[in-house]
């Protein structure tokens, strides 16, 4: 099934209040062992002014990667990941041994950040990497490729509306669900859900689409998660072409989100532009 609103993808419909709350741009590359803990700083120093804070977090593992990642030389405890980040900009950064992650998140305030969609998003992710590209090889000596992993992910939140005001209802949201309502019976109630389907769009480019319901942890409001991960690499495994495949993973998640979701909510919820 092909919804016919999303229509030729040069031609894009954008939302006035699109369900969005994060998009990540995540890329892996080879583990670089000679980063230490001193070059953090240094890295910290030159985004400083744009991202004041920064936080430690656990690694996060690359599924292609087989090997997790290892202590180098000279280190007492393993590099984590790093967060830069402002409390006042919706754009955070993250860096690990094998990875430099791009997020935009809606910031929760009074004045929430209005999503800016994902051509500005990867303006910022290569211009942000292409820094840490020159930091890399300045301070280090080594480069960014071969890459091992791309990845686009968009978070999506729905909360009650008019067409969806409970568990009964979340077919008239997210009509692929429909089946599991279908095998319901006077004794056995549909209450919720969590799955997540796998499509293959060519041998470089997958995508995961996972719906799950539940209540929201700081009002109990209930709400839907639908989240879209495109993953894979580009052929040549490079930063060039990590360009072309994250275009690709933009097509390729913005024709499924309209083939999953209800065309009346696009139109009398989301309000297409």
């Amino acid at each position: 099934m092909t919804n016919a609103l999303a229509g030729n993808t040069k031609e894009r419909i954008k939302f006035e209040n699109p369900p969005i709350t994060e998009l990540v741009v995540s890329l892996f590359h080879l583990p670089i062992p000679e980063f230490k803990a001193q070059h953090i700083g240094i890295y910290w120093d030159r985004i400083r002014e744009k991202y004041p804070l920064c936080e430690q977090q656990g690694v996060v593992v690359n599924p292609s990667d087989a090997q997790p990642l290892m202590e180098a030389p000279g280190e007492v405890f393993p590099l984590p990941r790093f967060w830069f980040f402002s409390d006042h900009h919706p754009t955070l950064i993250q860096v690990q041994r094998n990875a430099f992650m791009l997020n935009w998140r809606r910031l929760s305030s009074s004045t929430p950040s209005e999503y800016p969609h994902y051509e500005t998003v990867i303006k910022d992710f290569w211009r942000e990497i292409e820094d840490y590209k020159a930091f890399i090889q300045e301070f280090i000596g080594r480069e960014l490729d071969p890459i091992q992993r791309c990845e686009l992910t968009y978070v999506n939140v729905i909360t009650p509306n008019e067409v969806f005001a409970n568990q009964g209802q979340l077919m008239n949201m997210l009509p692929p669900v429909t089946s599991f309502y279908d095998i319901q019976t006077d004794d056995r109630q549909f209450a919720g859900l969590n799955a997540t389907a796998t499509y293959r769009v060519n041998p470089s480019l997958l995508l995961d689409l996972a719906i799950r319901s539940g209540r929201r942890a700081d009002t109990m409001e209930l709400a839907v998660g639908l989240e879209l991960k495109a993953y894979g690499v580009p052929s040549d495994l490079s930063l060039d072409g990590a360009r072309a495949w994250y275009d690709s993973a933009h097509d390729a998640t913005y024709k499924l989100f309209f083939d999953a979701t209800a065309k009346q909510v696009q139109e009398t919820i989301w309000k297409p532009r």
